[in-house]
């Protein structure tokens, strides 16, 4: 009962009983995961580490204060699960960024664009796949992608290889931006983040126009089926951050995947 008002409150007693309960009957599932991990990575087993939340909200190298409660970063996983670095050798570390910039709540945004672009961007919200927060609801900010940064996430994850998600939402856009740098409020151009990406409110973003294509990209499934200007697109992206695309999204569906051989 809380604050004194009878019946206001939860049923404590009961609720700490079935946590109990539910601890006895799962208890015989529980194991040292990092041991048994090891033991797979040892027999040649292919052992895949999902990730959640993007890079930029990891506790200790992401946006401060607007960041989650741990690491997201990849080598977290090893901290997660209990491995040691050695487990990392010649691993494949994919990471998966949006074909433009999102993000949810406060927090520095320096690509951010606003009125009908944004509105494109983001989607009208009747789709699961729009840009809206999953929980919450709140629209997501949007903006074009911010080269910058993805670097810095490529160093920090270690990544092997780009999975480019929503490619196709940027159909029809007849120009598309990428931030290549960033501006110093004393004229200085950078492509790094000497002190991490916690005050990103001093800079501006240096862009590079590229063309944009207008053909519809749901039913593309091969590379070369693609574009001419989303491959220009896709290639420069690699190039900002040195790691190559792999995969392609066009679409929310399984299937809509297109794959860089």
């Amino acid at each position: 009962e809380a604050a004194g008002m009878p019946g206001s409150g939860p049923d404590l007693a009961n609720q700490a009983a079935e946590f109990v309960d539910a601890a006895f009957e799962l208890s015989g599932l529980a194991s040292d995961v990092g041991s048994a991990i090891r033991g797979m990575l040892a027999d040649g087993v292919c052992v895949i580490a999902e990730g959640a939340q993007g890079t930029l909200l990891d506790i200790d190298h992401g946006t401060y204060p607007f960041v989650t409660s741990s690491s997201t970063a990849a080598p977290g996983a090893l901290t997660g699960l209990g491995l040691g670095l050695g487990a990392a050798a010649g691993a494949r570390v994919s990471g998966v960024v949006k074909a433009f910039q999102t993000r949810v709540g406060a927090g520095p945004f320096p690509t951010e664009v606003s009125g009908e672009l944004a509105e494109r961007l983001r989607g009208s919200g009747k789709n699961p796949w729009d840009e809206y927060g999953t929980t919450t609801g709140r629209p997501r900010r949007v903006g074009w992608l911010d080269g910058v940064l993805l670097r810095y996430a490529a160093r920090l994850n270690g990544l092997t290889e780009l999975l480019v998600t929503k490619l196709d939402i940027l159909s029809g856009v007849e120009t598309l931006r990428l931030c290549i740098a960033y501006r110093t409020p004393d004229g200085r151009t950078t492509d790094d983040l000497s002190f991490g990406p916690a005050d990103l409110s001093p800079y501006e973003p240096v862009y590079e126009d590229l063309p944009g294509w207008s053909e519809p990209l749901g039913g593309v499934r091969r590379w070369d089926d693609l574009p001419p200007a989303a491959r220009t697109y896709l290639e420069r992206v690699a190039s900002l951050c040195n790691v190559p695309v792999a995969l392609v999204s066009v679409g929310p569906e399984r299937e809509q995947v297109v794959e860089k051989r």
